[in-house]
């Protein structure tokens, strides 16, 4: 029997913090608005601790020795991503900015096209349809505009309920940086005390699946971010290629939508096609065509070799789980719900593992189901 099994005090122990943890997770939940920007400095931290380490690591001998080598590993990567911010400040938002601008001009310009293709073509098109087919197509359309209604009037109210907490927003993306800075100097320091926490004989198990986190943290959350910037970078070329006005723009969305799993490369392919559909319809499926390439391209050689099989979930399984999280969850639950699936169920696994009748040591847990993910 394991060890959180094994006495009463160690069940009652288990129950505790199972206690603790839900009160903090419902805390979470009512104070959300306040702690997205917490949450966003998490992913940050996640994203260049490894920087960070590796020039700790690297700093010569007498700064180690003064332990002022990690605080100044810290601002070197912090006057790193200042530059790039502020290259980006110069460059690349300026002009996606100014193209947006452009976009928002013609954007009349595109609706009226859109509703002579549904109001004109369409229509004339549905003439020509037997009614047992045309009928059952007009309800659903009309179903589908009042969905989409209803979702805008939702995202209206959702954008008024975040506006009311902006003051809190505000305030916690003030203290970011600051806040990032201790939780990057003090890393090893926090882990060793969430592991005094845990018994002696637990604390394997609690490292063990600190490394299964993190391993699969690693490779989602790290490979997701090359995986838009490349996408992103490709969708613009083509873009240019084919003289697509707001190429950046356009190739800045497929890029963001890159962070949707499986559904994100078609999201991000719609306004590209649907643009060129509008202004130069005989190159709509000659770009159709290169999104698809690019997303060949994307499964072929650039998701084995970035993030590999980090979340291992069938396809199928990724597009139920985000159309239930994004009911339950909004855009944050899409984002989330693929990594959160995948840590849940290696931990159970391992905890199956530890748990079972016959009992296997940590190291064997965690063995068996590094095999099982090969």
């Amino acid at each position: 029997m394991a060890w959180w099994f094994a006495t009463p005090a160690r069940r009652n122990r288990v129950i505790l913090v199972s206690l603790v943890l839900l009160a903090v997770i419902v805390v979470i939940v009512k104070a959300w608005a306040a702690i997205v920007p917490f949450m966003l400095g998490l992913v940050v931290a996640y994203i260049i601790l490894p920087a960070v380490n590796w020039l700790d690591e690297h700093a010569p001998r007498f700064l180690r020795r003064r332990a002022i080598s990690r605080p100044l590993a810290i601002i070197i990567v912090y006057l790193v991503a200042i530059g790039v911010f502020v290259g980006l400040l110069a460059f690349f938002i300026p002009a996606v900015i100014e193209q947006a601008k452009g976009f928002g001009r013609a954007l009349p310009r595109y609706l009226d096209q859109i509703e002579r293709l549904v109001v004109y073509d369409f229509a004339d098109f549905m003439e020509r349809v037997p009614p047992e087919i045309s009928d059952p197509i007009n309800t659903n359309i009309e179903k589908a505009l009042g969905t989409l209604g209803d979702a805008i009037q939702k995202g209206v109210g959702g954008t008024l309920r975040t506006l009311w907490n902006t003051v809190s927003f505000i305030i916690g993306m003030a203290i970011i940086p600051f806040w990032l800075f201790y939780v990057l100097n003090d890393n090893r320091r926090i882990k060793r005390s969430i592991y005094t926490l845990f018994p002696e004989s637990a604390r394997e198990d609690v490292r063990n699946i600190e490394h299964i986190v993190d391993d699969l943290l690693s490779s989602y959350v790290r490979g997701q971010l090359l995986l838009c910037v490349l996408v992103g970078a490709m969708s613009t070329i083509v873009l240019l290629i084919f003289g697509v006005d707001m190429a950046l723009l356009l190739g800045t969305f497929a890029g963001i939508f890159e962070v949707i799993p499986i559904l994100g490369p078609y999201l991000g392919a719609i306004p590209a096609v649907l643009i060129v559909l509008l202004v130069k319809p005989m190159n709509a499926l000659w770009v159709a065509l290169a999104f698809a390439g690019i997303q060949w391209i994307e499964n072929t050689f650039l998701v084995p070799r970035i993030s590999g099989n980090a979340v291992r979930l069938h396809p199928a399984l990724v597009m139920i789980i985000i159309v239930i999280a994004s009911q339950l969850g909004g855009i944050i639950g899409m984002l989330l719900v693929v990594p959160l699936v995948a840590i849940l169920r290696d931990v159970v696994a391992y905890l199956y593992l530890r748990t079972t009748e016959r009992g296997t040591t940590p190291t064997l847990a965690l063995e068996s189901l590094h095999a099982r993910s090969r």
